[in-house]
């Protein structure tokens, strides 16, 4: 059975907090007794984080909440509470007698267990914190719900016995201290890329793949589907960041094609004055998309932490490989709006997004993935992350390109726009094919190392 949240839901809710009238929209935790006001407070401080961590974060406390409903009156310290809270979280809650307690949760991967724990771990910090300062504050919080009280308990012992939960998620290692409760974390590291999509089928998913319908006698591909996917493939972007382009960020300069992508909010607009959320918000009434709900807007785009390789701009460059795929994208990009691929919005819907639908509005990642994984089954080709035939695909095989042609790593971290070097190893570790190739390779020059020698000591009795 999947997990069941009955105690709490999250909603989106409007932020105004001063005289400027300035609305966040910020998911919230609500109970039956209403809104959780202390993880709204908690989120409203962090409304600059991306839409994905705040999601993930009203998740893990939903389901802390909802272990603490469940286990009302069977523990008395906290630490044991949390101990089994993050028992349940690697291991589940169903016995082969089922589960009495009613959560139904299923085991899940370490470091997903990691990455909730964490989550909780970072709110009980700022709850232990607040609940120090509470007579100091200037708008007092007002009677706790049950649900607070609990909460309170948890940061009054989190306070007391520094940070209960932190040995069980990602974070700097502390070689002079030990826990008592160890981490449940597997030792593991991945010796083999995540699958590539495959270069040898590159050419017919475009040609072939993304062909327009049979009514078009001319049977030419669709143009918008053929462009993010070059950008992806022979860019290396993110299906997000693809989409993101506005129609004034690919221009030509000194006979090179120049593709910026800019940061959705503080990326410099056109015309230099102001940045791209205030822009949006004054031209069009738009959000950027990366602050759009991500459960309901399908216009949401979410946004990595990316390199910023201009600062002024703020944005990066697109450093197409080979180069001459960047030729082949500026000619298909100019194809792209001289023919009228790009259908422009109607009137009071404009917007400045480069790839549209049919009806002129910003194309979707969903619209775009469902284009994708049509071509895909078109040219024959398995669907499926395994098989790297997944938008994502494409920017692995731009990794494991620059690392089988050489490139020094340090180069490679910045053309793929990793703000860490760490970042790459993931695109860019040898292929199994690869490595038994090494391996061949190393074999036969000791086989040749080892002939010349016997060879020598031949000559020398001779």
């Amino acid at each position: 059975m999947p997990t069941v949240l009955e105690s709490s839901h999250q909603e989106f809710r409007s932020f105004v907090v001063d005289a400027t009238g300035i609305q966040h929209v910020l998911p919230v935790i609500v109970t039956e007794h209403g809104v959780l006001d202390q993880f709204a407070r908690y989120m409203h401080l962090n409304r600059r984080k991306s839409r994905s961590w705040q999601e993930s974060s009203v998740f893990a406390v939903r389901l802390l909440l909802e272990f603490m409903e469940a286990n009302h009156g069977f523990y008395d310290e906290p630490r044991a509470l949390f101990t089994a809270f993050s028992d349940a979280l690697f291991t589940g809650t169903v016995s082969n007698i089922g589960d009495p307690s009613g959560l139904w949760w299923k085991p899940r991967q370490p470091d997903y267990a990691g990455k909730l724990i964490g989550h909780i771990t970072k709110f009980t910090d700022w709850l232990a914190v607040a609940n120090e300062d509470v007579k100091l504050q200037l708008n007092p919080w007002r009677q706790a719900t049950r649900h607070e009280e609990r909460l309170n308990w948890a940061a009054y012992s989190h306070r007391r016995d520094n940070a209960f939960l932190s040995h069980l998620w990602c974070s700097k290692p502390q070689t002079s201290q030990s826990r008592v409760v160890r981490s449940k974390s597997l030792p593991m590291e991945r010796q083999t890329p995540a699958k590539a999509f495959p270069e040898e089928y590159l050419d017919l998913l475009v040609s072939e793949g993304f062909r327009r319908r049979a009514r078009d006698s001319r049977g030419q591909s669709d143009l918008r589907n053929v462009l993010i996917t070059l950008l992806m493939h022979y860019g290396g972007l993110r299906l997000s960041e693809a989409l993101s382009l506005w129609s004034d960020d690919v221009s030509v300069e000194a006979g090179e094609v120049i593709v910026r992508v800019h940061h959705p909010e503080y990326g410099l607009a056109p015309g230099g004055k102001t940045n791209r959320a205030a822009y949006l918000q004054n031209k069009y009434g738009l959000q950027s998309r990366n602050q759009l709900v991500k459960a309901t807007d399908p216009l949401f785009l979410g946004w990595k932490n990316c390199l910023i390789t201009d600062p002024h701009r703020r944005c990066f460059e697109v450093f197409f490989y080979p180069h001459q795929s960047g030729q082949v994208f500026a000619s298909m990009w100019r194809d792209y709006h001289m023919r009228g691929q790009r259908v422009n919005p109607k009137a009071g819907d404009e917007h400045p997004y480069a790839f549209t639908n049919r009806d002129g509005q910003p194309y979707s990642h969903r619209m775009f993935r469902r284009a994708h994984s049509l071509a895909i089954e078109r040219i024959g080709l398995v669907l499926g992350k395994t098989e790297g035939t997944t938008p994502h695909g494409h920017r692995h095989a731009y990794g494991q390109r620059l690392a089988r042609d050489g490139a020094d790593p340090l180069l490679i971290k910045n053309a793929m726009h990793h703000s860490s070097i760490t970042s790459s190893h993931i695109y860019t570790q040898p292929t199994t094919m690869r490595m038994r190739q090494s391996l061949l390779a190393i074999e036969s020059r000791l086989r040749l190392l080892h002939t010349d020698e016997a060879s020598g000591r031949m000559r020398r009795t001779d």
